[in-house]
């Protein structure tokens, strides 16, 4: 991975605490979004945007896509890298 693109995943965390707080009730277990909403105490179709922007920066992963209602997120790898990265970053 480059340095720019490093750069942009750090950024893209960096601007929302929200996505940075679903990543971080996801390092615990796979949820569904409404759990997900409850724990960092925002709306559902917020999370939803969350989760797709994560998604879509191959830090979490829906871990069952066919189903509409009921779909279970985990965080990756690379999410949880960058969870780390952004945690000690701004904990310095």
């Amino acid at each position: 991975m480059s340095k720019k693109d490093d750069m942009s995943i750090v950024s893209l965390l960096a601007r929302s605490k929200k996505r940075i707080k679903v990543l971080k009730t996801l390092e615990k277990e796979d949820k569904i979004p409404s759990k997900i909403s409850k724990e960092i105490n925002d709306n559902s179709n917020h999370v939803s945007k969350y989760l797709k922007t994560l998604k879509d920066a191959e830090l979490v992963e829906c871990l069952n896509e066919e189903d509409k209602r009921y779909r279970f997120y985990s965080i990756t790898d690379k999410g949880r890298y960058y969870l780390n990265k952004v945690e000690k970053d701004f904990n310095d």
